[in-house]
């Protein structure tokens, strides 16, 4: 897309970053501490307006889970880069080649900003999925240009308005708008841009970026698969897969998507999985729920299990769709390969069963996928969580456990291959939003001499030895 056609908004507000990043290349930790302080004060100052904004979004959610997963989690992002940042932007020492050494020269890499980086966030987590990233690109000392979902308008509208209110419009700015202005979004020659969302958009997105050959971070999701080995214990297995597909309805690109388990074990796991989601809704009505989005996406969700139904798979619903908040977990087991819960991200409160109990059998499942962005494991067998990690591809491994392994900042979060590329949180997503400079400082002897025609029997000693160093 030609610049000139660019939405006015748009345009002015990356040109005012790339003024920014232009006049001060390189920010001192100080203004990169002062930038982040900023960014905490954001969370902490308008924790109550943020979770009144979620909820109208969502229709409803708990203030308490929106408090958690939105707030806390982004300010945690922001107190470890902060812990870390001075020793994140030391200038790494390397050891330069013996020739080299023999002269004095020195070599090291450092770390320097990119530019301008464009995140493109969800409407799934809206706040920690625009700010979480932007912890990185500022700890880097970048300028960023956020451009919210726009399926989440209250939400994106304040962040609109607590970004210019903390930071200046050189620092960091949110532009909003629909589909139309997101697709001229991805064609500004950014020095690096981030996108969380489906794989569907992200192949038009890197088209787009492609253009200016702008380097991504995408985050897909995709089918993250849970194996149940014969060493699990299925009630508290069932208590997290519950708690999985309970957090924000599981409209969560980390939740588990579909389950495999031995025939002989399925009733058991069935009967701990209904406990499990009876005692999430011993209260009736309970304020801690969640509700999906939107009407689109429940359409969706319906169509996913009657389209399983009416090709002979099993559906079983625990807990109850009745009352202003209460939950419903639907389970399809067994579905046939060509059903379209079988190839779709799920992405909300339904779960697809398979019955295939032999690990082989269960890794050449996931194999057939493709790279998912996790994989959860429950049992206790060593060698067969060995065997997962060497004989599979994903973003991440997790055992006995789901959804918390984001919650570590020290751990990056990213997928592989259909499920997306980079990694941010942490060191990781430092180093993701810097680029690594080498630096070669030449020593007190000027070694060019040395191979410098015309070329003598010393030069042909001094080739031969260098080869076996």
């Amino acid at each position: 897309m030609n610049t000139l056609s660019l939405d006015s908004n748009l345009q002015a507000a990356f040109g005012t970053l790339r003024r920014g990043y232009a006049d001060e290349r390189f920010p001192s930790l100080k203004t990169r501490v002062d930038r982040l302080t900023r960014l905490r004060a954001l969370l902490v100052e308008n924790e109550t307006a943020l979770c009144a904004a979620l909820s109208a979004d969502f229709g409803y959610r708990s203030a308490d889970q929106s408090s958690f997963a939105e707030i806390t989690t982004t300010i945690k992002s922001v107190n470890y880069a902060l812990k870390n940042l001075k020793f994140w932007m030391q200038a790494s020492r390397r050891s330069p080649d013996f020739s080299l050494w023999l002269s004095g020269a020195k070599t090291l890499t450092q770390a320097f900003p990119k530019g301008v980086v464009g995140i493109v966030s969800p409407w799934n987590f809206p706040i920690n999925l625009a700010l979480s990233p932007l912890v990185s690109v500022l700890a880097a000392g970048n300028r960023a240009l956020i451009k919210p979902s726009e399926f989440t308008p209250a939400s994106s509208a304040l962040l609109a308005e607590l970004i210019a209110k903390y930071f200046a419009d050189t620092e960091v700015a949110v532009v909003c708008g629909e589909a139309a202005l997101a697709q001229q979004f991805v064609t500004l020659p950014f020095d690096h841009l981030i996108y969380t969302g489906g794989e569907t958009v992200a192949r038009h997105i890197m088209a787009a970026a492609a253009v200016n050959l702008v380097p991504l971070t995408l985050e897909l999701g995709g089918k993250s698969p849970v194996i149940v080995s014969e060493s699990a214990n299925l009630k508290k297995t069932a208590q997290r897969i519950a708690f999985g597909k309970y957090f924000n309805a599981g409209q969560i690109c980390i939740a588990p998507d579909y389950l495999m388990i031995a025939a002989d074990r399925l009733e058991e796991f069935l009967n701990c999985l209904r406990e499990a989601v009876a005692a999430m809704n011993a209260n009736a009505g309970s304020v801690d729920s969640v509700t999906v989005i939107n009407d689109r996406h429940r359409q969706r969700l319906a169509g996913l299990v009657a389209d399983s139904a009416a090709q002979g798979a099993r559906v079983v619903s625990f807990g109850d769709d009745i009352g202003e908040h209460a939950y419903q977990l639907n389970i399809v087991i067994d579905a046939p390969a060509n059903t379209k819960i079988c190839s779709d991200e799920i992405f909300g409160p339904l779960l697809l069963i398979k019955t295939i109990g032999n690990l082989d059998e269960q890794l050449s499942e996931i194999r057939r996928g493709g790279h998912p962005l996790v994989i959860y494991y429950f049992g206790s067998d060593d060698r067969e969580f060995k065997a997962i990690a060497e004989q599979t591809c994903s973003g991440a491994l997790v055992k006995n456990d789901v959804i918390f392994q984001y919650a570590n900042d020290d751990l990056p979060f990213g997928g592989v291959g259909r499920s997306g590329m980079g990694k941010y949180r942490g060191l990781d997503g430092f180093n993701e939003f810097s680029h690594t400079r080498a630096i070669f400082k030449s020593g007190w002897l000027d070694i060019s001499g040395w191979v410098t025609p015309p070329y003598t029997p010393q030069f042909r000693i001094l080739n031969k030895i260098m080869r076996k160093i």
